[in-house]
């Protein structure tokens, strides 16, 4: 056995169903999803909704099971967080309240055969199977612990991001709402209290990001006949039946329903952050208006895969209501976004008066046609473009019915001044092709873009890795500031 220092209370754990999950599309949701989010929350005879039976783990104070433990709402379905350090062990008596056999499975601790959680044809039998499948009104003992070799590294964050899950089966147990965060974290790092707390950090925010497969929950068939209106005309197998039950959420909520992310500027966050599913559900979480640290390197999006987990480092600067979304267009559209506030706590100055120089940009947006083949034949080939059985000719053959290889486009060029008359026509920018100019800046510096909307819709211009306020921010969305695009806009 390995050596274990203090030990965590034990955790009273039960797999329970959940009332409804309900989330609307109302003021929070930016109005320009409003018809696409109609196909995803609107009930009908065949559709159900925004509302879904889920079971999901809920904590408990002791064995009687009477006192829940509250928890964040930002959770949403997620079960409690279960954290420990290095040297400890983690007991969790698991309850099954629910109708069909689940258990809870770790990720990132050390456990025997008895503790796993996962049934799976391993061989084994007795005792050492039990853990495999809790069923109805049966309860289980799961002893994990975190020895040195499940530690984080000297280069690691104080704390790794983990989860647990139900492992029956574990892509319809996990449709079906359990699934939970874990933590494990270098030695001294939490408190005494029970749950134990970071010490290290001002807020702990977990977030799963995931295309939620509602086809795949065990409470389907209920779902369908508790909230569609003519539950006998729904076919199960219809494609737009089935993507009506894929919510795009993050801790199950759409479209900007996430409650509660609140935070101080100047104050230390650490972001933790995790998918799972299936082959849609490649994640890219980009945090508006802040920076983060991930691996020792600053971004401001994470990249999330299923069954991975992502431990992000934030000290908010810049006040105001932020979006984070998922920056994969069909998950953007569909409602993969949430709201997080910073606020001001305290009088001091978020920012360094910076030192360095002021570089000045002057960028207009033009509509102008590009051809994606100007040569008019395969580089690589030398065939033309529109040969018969090119394979480059779906592209570029132009017909009644096909555009070609020519299309309008809306492009970011740049200008020598204000009056926009003479552009910055630079030899090394030629490979750009259709990208905008560079921008480039030191540490210590200031960019300044004056940008000109020539073309005939609204736009803007929006940077990545950069500091800037709220009215340069460069997006729309619901976060209290007054809406509308100017011609002409400064950005720092």
């Amino acid at each position: 056995m390995v050596p274990l220092g203090i030990s965590n209370p034990s955790r009273f754990l039960q797999c329970a169903p959940a009332l409804p999950l309900l989330v609307e599309k109302g003021e929070e949701s930016p109005c320009i999803f409003h018809l696409v989010a109609s196909s995803f929350l609107n009930s009908d005879k065949n559709r159900i909704g925004s509302s879904y039976k889920k079971t999901i783990y809920k904590e408990y104070r002791d064995g009687t099971y009477m006192d829940e433990m509250v928890q964040p709402a930002w959770l949403g379905f997620l079960g409690p967080v279960l954290q420990a350090e290095v040297g400890d062990v983690i007991l969790i008596h698991l309850k099954n309240f629910a109708s069909r056999p689940y258990t809870i499975h770790p990720h990132g601790v050390f456990y025997e055969k008895d503790s796993e959680g996962s049934l799976y044809p391993d061989g084994s039998s007795g005792r050492l199977k039990a853990d495999d499948s809790v069923p109805p009104g049966g309860s289980h003992i799961y002893n994990w612990t975190i020895p040195e070799g499940h530690a984080p590294t000297d280069a690691d964050p104080a704390c790794l991001t983990w989860i647990y899950h139900s492992h029956v089966d574990a892509p319809r147990d996990i449709a079906t709402g359990l699934i939970g965060p874990l933590i494990t974290c270098k030695r001294g790092t939490l408190d005494e209290n029970s749950p134990r707390q970071r010490k290290d950090v001002d807020n702990d925010f977990f977030l799963f990001f995931s295309v939620v497969d509602e086809n795949l929950s065990w409470h389907i068939d209920e779902n369908i006949v508790a909230y569609c209106s003519d539950p006998t005309s729904v076919d199960k197998e219809d494609a737009a039946f089935q993507e009506s039950n894929r919510m795009h959420a993050i801790n199950g909520f759409v479209f900007g329903n996430l409650p509660d992310l609140s935070m101080c500027t100047q104050k230390r966050v650490a972001w933790h952050l995790f998918g799972m599913g299936n082959e849609v559900d490649v994640h890219t979480a980009f945090f508006h208006g802040q920076i983060l640290t991930i691996r020792g390197h600053r971004t401001d999006v994470a990249h999330i895969f299923p069954a991975t987990f992502v431990t992000a480092e934030m000290v908010p600067q810049e006040p105001g209501t932020w979006l984070i979304s998922c920056q994969v267009n069909s998950h953007l559209q569909d409602g993969m976004q949430a709201l997080y506030k910073v606020k001001y706590c305290s009088m001091t100055s978020p920012m360094n008066q910076l030192t360095g120089k002021v570089r000045q940009y002057f960028i207009e947006a033009h509509e102008i046609l590009w051809n994606y083949g100007p040569m008019g034949h395969d580089g690589s080939t030398g065939k033309n473009l529109r040969e018969p059985g090119s394979g480059s000719d779906k592209f570029f053959q132009k017909s009644s019915s096909r555009i070609g290889g020519t299309y309008w486009k809306v492009r970011y060029e740049a200008f020598q001044d204000e009056t926009f008359q003479e552009k910055v026509e630079l030899e090394e920018n030629k490979h750009l092709g259709i990208l905008g100019p560079v921008i480039r800046a030191e540490v210590g510096d200031t960019i300044q873009v004056v940008f000109y909307n020539r073309a005939s819709q609204p736009f803007s211009i929006q940077p990545h890795g950069v500091f800037y306020e709220k009215d340069y921010e460069g997006t729309v969305y619901n976060d209290g500031e007054q809406a509308g695009f100017p011609t002409n806009v400064s950005c720092r």
